[in-house]
């Protein structure tokens, strides 16, 4: 539908998108065999998902989905964009469901998908029109904490090991810590929540009734890995570094998060250092 959409997806693009996993592969060269975008275009077949569950809370969904696409600001995405997918998901509906996809049933996914395209519309309008505002400084509140070029370089030596491990396995290590410096944080993570970061895939089972052994938590903290390893691959950049954690840090407004739990995280995540890099987990 759009073949020059591939050029918003080179190869150093997809790299930040694969999961670290020993058994995916490192091989991005072919777009059209890429793990890296199947695990991005889920993303978006996850948001509908979401979407969909949340069609009859308009309170609840318009802000989820002008967030998402706020998030689309630095991606290099612009309006036509969304009526490409668009035209791209009704393709890929008509292909899955065949004589489901009545006309009946396209008619009304044609609606639903102009709803929710048009408020992440909305949402990167606002962003664009806000992003003066974000600032490119370091803020002062952070000016005590800026690594020397010598911490720097041993966190990327550091993170070198713990890549090798795998996103998700990491993450299962750094909730496990999390629950047991502050319990009372499982409580951020019910069931209903947990359900919408779960992957649609056959193999991943469906039993999200145990907190600790969620499938579902180990793809939500994953998250938090990810955004750390793109942290440490910025630290030498603060004017690139400082507006993407300011963007993220705002993301969670909407999570039940307060500033306590930054310190939690810290805490675990300093404790699931030292549990993946052993004697490696140096003072320096």
């Amino acid at each position: 539908i759009m073949p020059e959409a591939i050029h918003l997806f080179p190869q150093e693009v997809r790299l930040k998108y694969r999961e670290w996993s020993p058994d995916e592969g490192d091989d991005e060269s072919n777009v059209y065999q890429s793990s890296a975008l199947r695990k991005l275009f889920s993303k978006f077949v996850n948001a509908v998902g979401c979407a969909v569950v949340g069609l009859h809370d308009s309170s609840r969904l318009v802000p989820m989905l002008m967030q998402l696409g706020a998030r689309h600001i630095n991606y290099g995405v612009n309006e036509a964009h969304w009526e490409t997918l668009g035209k791209a998901f009704k393709a890929a509906l008509s292909e899955i469901l065949q004589e489901a996809f009545t006309q009946e049933v396209e008619a009304a996914w044609s609606m639903a998908y102009s709803f929710m395209s048009s408020i992440m519309i909305e949402g990167l309008r606002r962003a664009i029109a806000n992003r003066a505002a974000v600032p490119k400084q370091i803020p002062a509140s952070a000016l005590h904490a800026v690594p020397t070029e010598q911490m720097k370089s041993a966190v990327e030596r550091s993170w070198d090991q713990v890549q090798a491990l795998g996103t998700y396995t990491v993450g299962e290590i750094l909730y496990r810590h999390t629950f047991m410096i502050m319990p009372e944080a499982i409580h951020l993570f019910p069931q209903e929540v947990r359900l919408k970061y779960r992957e649609w895939s056959p193999d991943e089972g469906n039993d999200e009734s145990n907190t600790y052994e969620s499938p579902a938590l180990r793809k939500l903290f994953s998250k938090f890995v990810n955004a750390v390893g793109c942290a440490v691959v910025g630290l030498h950049d603060s004017t690139r570094l400082v507006p993407m954690l300011t963007e993220l840090g705002a993301r969670h407004i909407n999570y039940g998060v307060n500033e306590a739990h930054w310190e939690t995280l810290g805490k675990a995540f300093k404790s699931a250092l030292r549990e993946i890099l052993r004697e490696s987990f140096t003072q320096e």
